[in-house]
């Protein structure tokens, strides 16, 4: 491996130097988790909040939208999806009830070859902001989060927000491929009422269920 371009204000020993840390940097690089998990035939789906723990919800409709109701028909939607195509699936939880972030993480890492994937409805003070957003913990997920992200993207009104990394409790804690999809803002008047669509929550779970099948090989 050459350096031609720090060559020329280098001593040879120092870009021998140079060059082998960059080999042992790059090395190392090797042993990241940012390859793209293709591999699993079980899909844990933990649908966000639920129980006292509400999460997110609308302001100013005569109908108030819960976040904690909209992730658990999302994940049962998301869930009928994947087992018809094939896939062993596990939800979280199947009701109105709290579960422990640390409870969600461990029901993941007790499945072998699986992916987590936590969905969730967002809100922040900036009511225009709108769109999906798809994070991942790293563990060969950010192929996948992609797809997920693009998909989502092509809803009605949809805005592409990208894919992030985050150190959320349940992508912190789990062991394995884990990802965590914030559908839409209820904080957004337009995208709220998009939420309220039996219709728009089927279609964000069959985009959701079209992005995991494309994955797996």
């Amino acid at each position: 491996m050459s350096f031609p371009i720090f060559s020329r204000w280098m001593r040879p020993a120092s870009v021998a130097v140079f060059g082998l840390a960059c080999m042992v940097w790059l090395s190392g690089c090797a042993t990241t988790h940012y390859y793209n998990v293709t591999d699993f035939h079980t899909v844990v789906i933990d649908a966000g909040h639920g129980g006292r723990d509400s999460g997110a919800y609308t302001k100013g409709r005569h109908t108030r939208l819960l976040e904690k109701d909209l992730t658990l028909d999302v994940a049962r939607r998301l869930e009928g999806k994947l087992s018809d195509a094939g896939f062993r699936t596990v939800m979280t939880r199947t009701r109105d009830c709290y579960v422990p972030l640390d409870e969600r993480a461990r029901i993941s890492n007790s499945r072998h070859k699986s992916v987590f994937v936590s969905i969730h409805f967002n809100d922040t003070r900036r009511r225009s902001v709108h769109g999906a957003e798809v994070y991942h913990n790293g563990e060969g997920t950010w192929q996948l989060a992609a797809r997920i992200e693009r998909a989502l993207a092509t809803m009605p009104g949809g805005d592409n927000r990208g894919v992030k990394t985050a150190r959320f409790r349940v992508l912190r804690k789990s062991n394995g491929p884990a990802l965590l999809v914030e559908c839409g803002f209820l904080s957004n008047a337009t995208e709220a009422n998009h939420c309220a669509s039996a219709s728009w929550r089927e279609q964000t779970a069959d985009r959701i269920a079209q992005a995991i099948i494309a994955q797996r090989r």
